[in-house]
């Protein structure tokens, strides 16, 4: 376990299988073309199909998304989540991420759990993926790391940044 601040932590895992063992929320970056076809995008998609259709529903809201969010509950109880933040507009190689977008959905995405925490008087738990946007995006994880920093630093709830084991 490798910790980045007091409130936010690196832990062995598998996100996907967290989710319901202690993970409130799981937030991921997204392209804005409606695909999640590829990395744990696709894993996501398959394994909870809700956080899919908010996609698609987002999408045709229109383009203008970069920066922002969807969101899907993943439980009866909607008590676990999914965020899908749109952070690049297209896919291919080299660099896609725009780190304003990172930056500015990430920060909504943190705002919304704190409302949530306050809504529902209890402290959340939010899951990222290890590497979140310097895999298949491009990113530089010592920029995103910082972002990620900067956001969640002071904020009410816990955040695990998750690093693939099984």
């Amino acid at each position: 376990m490798d910790t980045l601040t007091e409130n936010i932590e690196i832990i062995d895992g598998n996100l996907l299988k967290m989710h319901f063992h202690g993970l409130d929320y799981i937030a991921h970056s997204c392209n804005t073309q409606n695909v999640m076809g590829a990395g744990i995008a696709l894993d996501i998609k398959h394994t909870y199909p809700e956080a899919y259709s908010a996609d698609c529903h987002a999408m045709m809201e229109g383009d203008n998304q970069l920066g922002w969010y969807s969101f899907a509950w993943t439980d009866a109880t909607q008590s676990k989540g999914i965020y899908n933040m749109y952070t690049q507009s297209s896919i291919g190689q080299g660099r896609q991420v725009n780190y304003e977008a990172f930056h500015n959905a990430l920060y909504n995405v943190a705002d919304h759990i704190e409302w949530q925490s306050k809504h529902d008087d209890e402290e959340k738990v939010l899951g990222l993926p290890y590497g979140i946007s310097c895999g298949l995006a491009g990113g530089s994880k010592r920029i995103i790391n910082s972002i990620i920093r900067e956001i969640l630093v002071d904020r009410k709830f816990k955040t695990y940044i998750i690093r693939y084991h099984e």
